[in-house]
């Protein structure tokens, strides 16, 4: 079989982050590509949506459908405090159609965002191995985002590989985004990983000087420390932390008092002692 010269760009978890994608797009090995993918969550928890989307769509970019972009097609089941950011992605990106495909197969590969046709479904490197046993036949790899640690299991001769997020990268080094390139999908596909830094000063200002920051400063104050240090499950672990608070309080996580609360209380953030009111520089 001859061997295809095409180079795709794949792309995971951007989360409105531009910084991140433009860092990315300026390295030689997303130039040298002939197509680019994205494997959904596009938008959400970053400061940029319109601009990522823009961005993507004048690189005629495929783009998956990510968990983010499905709460978007009803944002209305997400009401409450906590859920800001995901009500100024709304407003910055009205009039999106996020009825965007699951599943993206090119020859050997199948591409999604969490599992195939189940853009929820977290998986990590232990539990994404069984899912290669369902795959369809004549499908020997399954790449896909949503977990964003990177990782590459191999399992009765296929492969499923996660490249790491663009945007929000949980592989314990901060500021770096992750993203790889995919040759030959139609025959011997082959799949390599990098990573560049891209400017976390930028993307702080982004926050703040779009309003993202102040749609729900607990909340953003978290995916930005993610994006600092790239520790793993942060978001998670102070949402979960949110809940706790909230049935201490007798109220839930809709209410902005248990998000203060827990932001006071939190042993989690990296500056102790000081709000995310205070972090972000809102009044």
């Amino acid at each position: 079989m001859k061997q295809s010269n095409e180079r795709i760009l794949l792309l995971a978890d951007i989360h409105a982050n531009l910084p991140a994608l433009e860092a990315v797009l300026a390295t030689p090995e997303a130039r040298g590509c002939t197509r680019v993918l994205s494997l959904g969550d596009q938008v959400n928890f970053g400061p940029k949506p319109r601009e990522v989307l823009e961005r993507l769509r004048g690189l005629g970019a495929v783009l998956l459908r990510g968990n983010h972009e499905d709460r978007l097609l009803h944002p209305q089941d997400f009401p409450g405090y906590g859920y800001g950011i995901l009500r100024y992605t709304v407003e910055q990106t009205a009039g999106e159609d996020y009825r965007l495909p699951l599943d993206l197969r090119l020859g050997k590969v199948l591409l999604t965002h969490g599992t195939p046709g189940d853009p929820w479904h977290l998986v990590d490197a232990a539990g994404v191995a069984p899912v290669l046993d369902t795959l369809p036949e004549g499908v020997t790899w399954l790449i896909s985002g949503h977990n964003h640690v990177s990782w590459r299991v191999e399992r009765g001769g296929r492969t499923a590989f996660n490249p790491g997020s663009v945007g929000v990268g949980e592989d314990g080094v901060g500021g770096v985004a992750a993203f790889a390139v995919l040759e030959d999908p139609e025959g011997t596909p082959r799949v390599t990983r990098f990573t560049v830094p891209y400017d976390l000063e930028q993307v702080r200002r982004d926050f703040i000087e779009t309003g993202a920051a102040a749609a729900c400063p607990e909340m953003t104050r978290a995916v930005y420390q993610t994006m600092r240090t790239g520790a793993p499950w942060l978001c998670l672990h102070f949402t979960r932390f949110v809940a706790g608070i909230a049935e201490a309080l007798g109220c839930t996580t809709r209410d902005e008092a248990a998000w203060r609360r827990a932001d006071e209380t939190w042993d989690g953030w990296t500056e102790r002692g000081v709000t995310a009111r205070e972090f972000w520089g809102i009044g």
